[in-house]
């Protein structure tokens, strides 16, 4: 059976768009690789495993092109927490959390993070020495963490992951899975597009 039939159903995406993008000069999620933009690239790669595709902005009119389901972040604080909080009432199972400038992940790495799942633990991998908020799988039940977290002002991607219960995939196991780490490649910058082989 395939990833995408196992998971039809059972995962739902939120891909955080529209950031400061202070370092890359302009909004990096439209920035254009190959003829899609950046946040094109996530949604085709997060389509390996579901078609339920949501971006989650503050700004919903520049994603209209994406042809997603646009989940405004109404709350008054800048910070992806509150765009992971406004998806939250639409997960039933698992949220496949990604952003829009790590684009280029392997549909491995999905193959991954769905076969080590565990339904009461975060799922995310750890790589260059820290955790990986972004191409991380999220059970329904470690969501109240990214709540909890807001209510404290403690935004802080990496502090709420130590917290949560969670099963790590170390950069290790991902070599030994022949998966590159050009899947956790981020677009800060546009000499960081110009370096892209991919």
């Amino acid at each position: 059976m395939s990833l995408k039939s196992e998971a039809k159903g059972r995962v739902i995406a939120g891909i955080l768009a529209g950031g400061g993008s202070r370092r890359f000069g302009s909004d990096k999620a439209c920035a254009v690789y190959e003829g899609k933009s950046l946040l094109e690239w996530t949604i085709h790669n997060a389509s390996e495993i579901t078609d339920n595709i949501n971006i989650l902005t503050k700004k919903p009119e520049a994603y209209n092109f994406a042809g997603c389901r646009i989940i405004e972040d109404l709350l008054e604080v800048s910070t992806p927490i509150s765009g992971i909080i406004s998806i939250m009432p639409y997960v039933s199972d698992w949220l496949l959390l990604l952003a829009c400038d790590i684009p280029f992940f392997e549909k491995k790495v999905l193959d991954f993070l769905w076969e080590k799942r565990d339904s009461e633990k975060a799922t995310v991998i750890h790589v260059n020495g820290k955790f990986q908020p972004f191409l991380g799988l999220y059970p329904k039940s470690v969501l109240p963490y990214w709540k909890e977290a807001f209510a404290q002002e403690e935004y802080h991607l990496q502090g709420v992951i130590e917290g949560m219960p969670k099963i790590v995939i170390q950069q290790s196991d991902l070599m030994f899975a022949g998966i590159s780490l050009q899947s956790f490649l981020n677009i800060n910058t546009t000499a960081d597009l110009e370096l892209i082989g991919i």
